[in-house]
């Protein structure tokens, strides 16, 4: 496994030597991030695998987890196998901390596509999938809905369509896993220098579709129950590499994705309901009832599913609440006092205030 296998390019190298410029006391080389384990990681080198932890200098500069390594991302390493920096990352597929912590988490880092992973069972849910799409979006990716399991359902298109617009222009993937069916729609994103990840729920079937990928039984797998609730079978993440070249990062199941979003990426994935909200009588229609609301109106027209406007709405209250604990968080109100502390002391300088 060579760092060319796992995507390094001659633009990844302009952007190493730019940052190895800044640490001009320290030999550095660079690594990709294969696996984490209790603020651990395993890279990849030129030299081969290591394991390696962040400089204290970069956990002090980190104003929250989304800005130490992340499975996925390239990194400088030093001559005593410490993580001194992170390249840029062009693209993140970001959700906020379980529990009630206002904190991001990168799920994977540098991915060209997300597999969203669902299944043709019962496990296909229209608004888990939305939340997904706008994680996605949002995080500089390209979405690919990936139907497993469809040995077990006749009919998929009524699936495609509960998606509303979300689905539009959609690139979806139709496949058997267990049948080894529908493979070329997912190779078709795979190749030299790109990097795919999988996410879904628990028991969809992201190992198998990773073995069958990888051409080897590299992961466990498990069977669904009898009420056909997944079962964890990936406890970490981890990046892997194909035969054809490329990578692909395997994630655990997703009890729960709570969004880390701002308000303007819901649009692609709700451009139906910001379309209709644009042609309210009001521009501060609350869509609530209110007089020449066109929303209400496709409503009762039957032109808009009531669950898929719900979800709009409930989204949106996350996003909300999520910037308001943002604006009040310990970072954030920290950054804001270093700020202020700045300006007082420019004002107290011998120019004024002013900027030599």
């Amino acid at each position: 496994m060579s760092l060319s296998d796992l995507g390094w390019s001659e633009a990844l190298q302009q952007q190493f030597a730019q940052l190895a410029s800044t640490f001009p006391d320290t030999t550095l080389e660079p690594a990709r991030v294969i696996t984490e384990h209790r603020g651990a990681y395993q890279l990849i080198t030129a030299g081969g695998p290591c394991w390696a932890e962040p400089t204290g200098r970069l956990r002090h500069q980190a104003e929250d987890r989304s800005q130490l390594p992340a499975v996925g991302d390239w990194v400088a390493v030093d001559p005593q196998a410490r993580v001194v920096a992170l390249l840029p990352r062009k693209s993140a597929f970001v959700r906020k901390v379980a529990w009630n912590r206002s904190e991001p988490q990168v799920v994977a880092a540098n991915v060209d596509a997300v597999f969203i992973v669902t299944s043709a069972n019962t496990d296909f849910n229209p608004r888990r999938i939305e939340r997904y799409l706008t994680a996605v979006r949002e995080g500089g990716a390209t979405p690919v809905l990936v139907i497993n399991k469809t040995d077990l359902c006749d009919e998929i298109e009524p699936l495609l369509a509960s998606l509303g617009s979300a689905g539009h222009g959609l690139c979806v993937a139709r496949v058997s896993a267990l049948e080894r069916r529908g493979g070329e729609q997912l190779t078709a994103h795979l190749g030299p220098q790109r990097t795919v990840a999988l996410v879904g729920s628990s028991g969809v079937g992201k190992s198998t579709i990773a073995n069958w990928l990888l051409g080897k039984e590299a992961l466990a797998t498990g069977e669904i129950s009898e009420n056909e609730r997944g079962r964890h079978t990936t406890t970490q993440r981890q990046l892997l590499p194909l035969p054809a070249g490329g990578s692909l990062i395997d994630t655990p199941g997703m009890r729960e994705l709570t969004l880390w979003a701002e308000a303007q990426d819901l649009e692609a994935s709700f451009a139906d309901i910001e379309e209709l909200a644009a042609r309210c009588r009001f521009l501060d229609c609350q869509h609530q009832g209110q007089p020449g609301c066109a929303i209400g109106d496709a409503v009762e027209a039957g032109e808009l599913d009531p669950a898929r406007l719900e979800s709009f709405f409930k989204l949106q209250r996350e996003v909300q609440h999520l910037e308001q604990r943002r604006q009040h968080s310990p970072a954030r109100l920290q950054k804001q006092k270093q700020i202020a502390r700045a300006i007082k002391q420019r004002k107290r300088s011998p120019l004024g205030g002013k900027l030599r």
